[in-house]
């Protein structure tokens, strides 16, 4: 299964979980291809058709983001606005995801996970607020799998913590076909 990780970070200098997850993924040129959106394309215009072929070419495509105002940054949005098109991604004569591809999710998030719950202070687990890439998903007619994600990232947190999101990240990455829903 060929992987591509779609990666929309936009201040990728300054992330430190984001950052150390890429660096470890590009060590895996042959399992993991890399697009990163903010890295590719600073001025927001998209090679969509390079997009797609890169999408065509891979069986199970990544979101990788830091959530933030409850979402994905905008060029990961504008991504998925433009490159998953009627007619090549969807609709009549054209299911390229049809059960032939899986999407998945990574995910970083500034906060501890008992803040995205019921009783947190965001009242919602992170399953809900992440709905909207599960519908896509469904939507295309391919598989989902449950999300990679990494809670309390922060200043404080330790090398250490940031090198074990990474070798969790990459177990998930490598070995993950058994968490498509």
């Amino acid at each position: 299964m060929k992987t591509l990780v779609i990666a929309a970070h936009p201040a990728l200098e300054t992330s430190r979980i984001n950052r150390k997850w890429l660096e470890e993924i590009r060590k895996y040129p042959e399992e993991i291809t890399v697009s990163s959106l903010y890295e590719k394309y600073p001025d927001s215009v998209i090679d969509i058709a390079a997009e797609q072929k890169l999408v065509e070419e891979h069986d199970r495509i990544i979101l990788q983001f830091p959530f933030y105002w409850f979402n994905c940054p905008p060029l990961m949005k504008q991504w998925l606005d433009e490159v998953l098109l009627e007619g090549w991604a969807y609709g009549e004569g054209s299911w390229l995801f049809e059960h032939k591809k899986t999407i998945g999710l990574a995910v970083s998030v500034g906060v501890k996970k008992q803040d995205y719950s019921p009783s947190g202070e965001y009242l919602h687990e992170m399953s809900t607020l992440l709905l909207p890439f599960e519908m896509t998903a469904r939507y295309l007619k391919s598989g989902y799998e449950e999300p990679f994600i990494h809670y309390g990232v922060n200043s404080r947190t330790s090398e250490d913590e940031l090198r074990r999101s990474a070798e969790r990240y990459m177990g998930h990455l490598l070995g993950a076909t058994e968490n498509v829903v």
